[in-house]
């Protein structure tokens, strides 16, 4: 954001306190900032009481298409989901998929995994090193399930169903994290 008075503005005098700065340091309400944004930069322009002008402009992410963020949002979003169950029920997951594993490793392997990419995801969903975490993870997964597919194991169709569903998502996340490995923020480079 910034500030910018009328042509007749004259400058205060500099305080001790902002002698301490660093020189080319980034300042908020800088008058001037907004001739230093990038021309493709989203920006607005609202006009004061008294003359002043405010320009509100923010980060926008350039991804090919735009809707790669919006599908690593969900995709993040997704991950709490399984996250938290993987955490707070580890032996219902155990029981749904067949698993014979202790529920302690399938908090650290599923849960505490999915929800560490989840929480990064939904924070931040043009992160492609979380995006390609999470199909390292799936490709774990995949592995994990195949072998819960066989003929001794009573919950096979289970397994069968959430491969199904993880080779979905595997897909999306593969494509998710091949775009958003391209991305560039039109902010840099942006600042005096």
């Amino acid at each position: 954001m910034s500030i910018q008075e009328p042509t007749s503005f004259v400058p205060r005098p500099k305080k001790a306190a902002d002698s301490g700065r660093v020189a080319g340091e980034d300042r908020g309400w800088t008058p001037g900032r907004e001739a230093a944004l990038d021309a493709a930069t989203p920006s607005k322009t609202f006009r004061l009481p008294g003359g002043k002008t405010l320009t509100v402009a923010t980060d926008r992410v350039r991804a090919a298409p735009a809707v790669t963020p919006q599908v690593s949002f969900m995709l993040g979003q997704n991950a709490i989901g399984l996250g938290l169950w993987g955490l707070l029920a580890p032996k219902g997951v155990n029981r749904f998929l067949g698993l014979k594993s202790s529920p302690q490793v399938t908090q650290a392997l599923f849960g505490a995994r999915e929800m560490a990419t989840g929480m990064a995801l939904f924070s931040d969903p043009t992160k492609a090193s979380v995006l390609w975490a999470r199909v390292a993870g799936d490709l774990f997964d995949i592995v994990l399930l195949r072998s819960l597919n066989r003929r001794d194991n009573p919950k096979r169709a289970n397994a069968r169903l959430a491969l199904g569903v993880v080779l979905a998502v595997t897909a999306l996340d593969v494509v998710a994290a091949v775009r958003m490995s391209s991305v560039k923020r039109n902010c840099e480079g942006a600042r005096p």
